[in-house]
């Protein structure tokens, strides 16, 4: 029996995925469970198992390539009798048959003076100026020769292998520069500068989700309420092991059991409300920004929370997430305060209610902004929200009983 490995869809908004590496070959045992490859999803590097046992028949996809999700991307054989090595039928040697050589002449392409080439091969030498004729006699171009041969020599008499490769990383074409010009490095780099050629960057499976994922948000009909929270009494309780972070998630987690409308998904054609409150929030590192999902916080520690931020600190340095780490969530808070932003506008998580952008803190108070999806929370509702969050962030019997 054959089973056949699918790229899989890692997070709700993979559309196709990268191959990193392979973690087995053809021929290979492999048993339930074991890691077959390490593939690139728009949101991180995530393992892909073997969910039977059996051998590796073929790997479909060479490392560094992309694939659609649900293209067959390895071949295992579950069959029992199946031999990892298979040998090879013995065939009788037939017996020898006589032949004559047939000889078949070819009539060169030739003219007194250019050599001998393609119609288009010497288009091409005349267009820049190469004598097909001498070359051919030194050895430095075959017989015959073509287009992409008399392509090849121009390129390499007249532009160093380090000018060459500023060609190929800019995108850059032989046909703008000066014909019969020797040009280096030196050369391409003030023809970039003068021109300000811009330098290619291809899109990779998270950078197309993540255009995807705002194009999406912004179909949404959103709007946003401004105001500020006194974070006074916040700042008693704040520490290394708890940031400010930390107790707003669980302050917005507090407050989202108190309005079951910041723990409500749209659906086809219902309101899912759940149960506990699960917030995404925004984290980055250089080259990315991730959502991941605190799952129910009122039921966690403020201790507790901080584990999760750490972990999740750590799975981005090492980009390897769980599929489910993104998956649950209703509500969201992007905090740019600790970088100085005193106030901003935050972008609503995919299928969340709303978020909390939270700016940095001013004379003891800090601005929020919320934004939220009109068609499951209207403003009224938004407001009182607000004041909820407001009273809680005063109550110091919240911060004591949230420590534990």
């Amino acid at each position: 029996m054959v089973y056949e490995i699918a790229m899989p869809q890692l997070s709700d908004s993979m559309e196709e995925g990268t191959l990193i590496s392979w973690k087995v070959k053809a021929g290979d045992e492999v048993k339930v469970g074991d890691v077959i490859a390490d593939v690139e999803s728009d949101k991180a590097i995530m393992e892909v198992q073997s969910f039977k046992d059996g051998v590796v028949r073929e790997l479909k996809l060479k490392e560094g390539e992309t694939a659609l999700v649900g293209t067959i991307i390895a071949v295992i054989d579950t069959d029992k009798e199946f031999k990892k090595v298979v040998e090879p039928e013995v065939i009788d040697k037939p017996k020898d048959i006589k032949t004559k050589p047939v000889f078949v002449k070819r009539e060169p392409i030739v003219t007194k003076n250019e050599g001998t080439a393609s119609p288009k091969a010497k288009l091409e030498a005349k267009k820049y100026g190469i004598e097909i004729k001498k070359l051919q006699k030194s050895g430095r171009l075959p017989t015959p020769a073509h287009k992409q041969e008399i392509e090849d020599f121009y390129i390499r008499r007249y532009f160093t292998p380090k000018a060459l490769k500023l060609l190929d990383k800019y995108h850059l074409s032989v046909e703008l520069f000066e014909k019969g010009k020797k040009y280096g490095e030196r050369d391409i780099l003030d023809f970039i500068e003068k021109e300000n050629v811009p330098l290619p960057k291809p899109l990779t499976s998270r950078d197309k989700a993540m255009i995807s994922t705002v194009m999406e948000a912004v179909k949404k009909p959103v709007y946003h309420l401004y105001d500020e929270i006194d974070v006074t009494k916040l700042k008693q309780f704040a520490n290394k092991e708890a940031t400010i972070t930390v107790w707003f998630i669980k302050l917005i987690g507090e407050a989202m059991m108190h309005h079951d409308f910041v723990r409500t998904t749209l659906g086809t054609d219902e309101l899912q409300v759940w149960s506990n409150a699960s917030i995404s929030v925004a984290m980055a590192d250089k080259d990315m920004l991730y959502m991941p999902v605190f799952k129910d916080v009122n039921k966690k520690s403020v201790k507790e929370i901080s584990q999760d931020l750490k972990d999740f600190k750590d799975k981005i340095q090492t980009k390897r997430f769980l599929p489910d780490d993104f998956k649950g969530s209703t509500f969201g808070i992007s905090n740019l305060g600790m970088m100085g932003i005193k106030q901003f506008d935050a972008m609503i998580n995919r299928s969340d209610s709303g978020i909390a952008a939270i700016g940095s803190e001013d004379g003891g108070k800090v601005a929020i902004t919320l934004t939220m999806d009109h068609r499951i929370i209207n403003g009224y509702q938004a407001a009182e929200f607000m004041n909820t969050l407001k009273r809680l962030v005063l109550d110091a019997n919240f911060y004591r009983d949230a420590k534990d």
